[in-house]
């Protein structure tokens, strides 16, 4: 016995590494498949990778191609992909580096023009961090670096392509980008004019209106210059910059539409997928699915009862549909069970029966959200009308004793019991944070009051809890 018992850890052991070995050898074969495929082969495997939005993925297989397999048709094809997986990875360098490249090496190749479109949208994405292109924060103090190569970009790809896919888009950010630039270069002279570098002032106007001539800038460059030229002296030159001013003032807004929309056309789709940016909710719906956390409470009620809940988890579910990307309306419908703690008022005064048990809460509500932004991460309102009901569990009336023979159970009984419910009207307010995470899924959290109107109620309760939900747009 001792020696058989010394012999099975030794044995459990032998098998643990038998069938780790197994498991590796295995992998290496996988691996090995992997390292010795076809590029056509390894090309539709970075396919798969980027239609599943696995980009560090398809860049390993996409550089692995173009490592072993540098002059083949999936190599240069795989090319374009790859800048695009950087451009959607957050590799921006790399994008820029593989765009250069592909423009350098394949000067003639028809799809070149996807590479000069990529280089323009990715300087045009990193004029700021996310967070101040989502909130749209106005940057126009800051050297625009970026929106100028952005702009060369998109230039060179008109120059050359000017029937490229592509090209409509590129246009309309270039006008984005030539205001975006108009714009630094008046905050500079509205600075000068500020610190009485009049001079200054007076030439940074004049590079408004000479290079972004039709700019949205332009008009306040003109008044710049005719405060400057009158701060300076020098009256006739101030007489004619009112001149022109009092001429294009009279004349209608002309400025493109676009102008208006370029530096948000972020979702505008490509050759391999959308861009980033927009969050593409005008127009769809959504089904959602939450969990609500619901705070503790005591409600007070005529005739001196008073009923204090427990905090409680619930989920919600419902639909939404956006009008807009900002504006929405849909309805929800709510459960939780909560602990209660009760002291009834009894017919005496003074008389009071303390009650113990579990109530149910259910609410259908109907609401309207605004977003405050169009893109993926906005603030939020929501406000919603509905119907609450409350089931305390406490019966009312003697039980129903139903009974019947069941051929597999036998002879069966089952008790029915009314309960004391109540219900009311409801109305509720939230605040929260939307992100939505790509075209189709969604998430948001907020904080929300709801205030319940029952019929015996001392003013009207209310209830407060957070929220998280999910959703899915189609």
């Amino acid at each position: 016995m001792p020696f058989i018992l010394s012999r099975r850890p030794l044995l459990a052991i032998a098998c643990a590494l038998a069938t780790l070995l197994a498991v590796a050898g295995c992998k290496s074969r996988g691996d090995e498949r992997a390292a010795k495929g076809t590029p056509e082969w390894i090309y539709s495997q970075a396919q798969e990778d980027l239609k599943g939005n696995n980009f560090k993925g398809a860049i390993e297989k996409l550089e692995l191609i173009e490592a072993r397999y540098p002059f083949s048709n999936p190599a240069r094809q795989g090319q374009l992909d790859l800048m695009y997986a950087y451009h959607k990875n957050f590799e921006a360098e790399s994008a820029i580096d593989q765009a250069d490249q592909f423009i350098r090496e394949n000067p003639t190749h028809p799809r070149v023009d996807y590479a000069y479109y990529i280089k323009g949208l990715v300087y045009f994405e990193s004029g700021g961090d996310w967070l101040e292109r989502v909130f749209n924060v106005d940057t126009s103090k800051r050297p625009p670096s970026e929106a100028r190569k952005s702009l060369q970009a998109f230039q060179a790809l008109l120059q050359q392509f000017p029937k490229s896919p592509y090209s409509p888009d590129a246009r309309q950010r270039m006008i984005y980008l030539r205001n975006r630039l108009a714009d630094y270069e008046l905050a500079v002279a509205r600075y000068y004019m500020k610190r009485g570098a009049y001079v200054g002032a007076v030439n940074r106007a004049r590079s408004v209106i000479e290079t972004y001539d039709g700019s949205p800038a332009a008009m306040e460059a003109l008044q710049i210059m005719s405060k400057a030229y009158r701060k300076l002296g020098i009256d006739e030159l101030a007489g004619k910059a009112e001149s022109v001013y009092a001429a294009n003032a009279s004349l209608p807004d002309i400025t493109e539409p676009a102008a208006e929309t370029a530096g948000l056309a972020t979702n505008q789709p490509g050759a391999y997928g959308p861009a980033t940016g927009g969050a593409d909710r005008a127009g769809r719906w959504e089904a959602r699915g939450g969990v609500a956390f619901q705070n503790s409470a005591t409600t007070d009620f005529k005739g001196g009862t008073k009923v204090s809940v427990a905090s409680s988890t619930g989920f919600v579910l419902g639909a939404r549909y956006n009008f807009t990307d900002r504006l929405a309306a849909g309805a929800s419908l709510s459960y939780d069970n909560r602990d209660y703690d009760a002291d009834v008022a009894g017919d005496e005064p003074g008389e009071v029966f303390p009650v113990k048990g579990e109530l149910t809460t259910t609410s259908l509500m109907v609401s309207g959200d605004y977003d405050f932004l169009a893109g993926r991460l906005t603030p939020f309102v929501t406000g919603g009308l509905g119907w609450t009901w409350v089931d305390t569990n406490i019966a009312t009336e003697p039980p129903d004793i139903g009974c019947w023979w069941d051929p597999w159970w036998g002879y069966v009984c089952t008790a029915f019991q009314d309960t004391k419910t109540t219900s009311g009207f409801a109305y509720e307010l939230g605040v929260g944070l939307r992100y939505d995470i790509n075209e189709y899924l969604v998430a948001d959290g907020l904080y929300k009051i709801k205030w319940i109107a029952f019929d015996n109620s001392q003013g009207t309760p209310s209830y407060d809890g957070f929220q998280i939900n999910f959703g899915y747009k189609f």
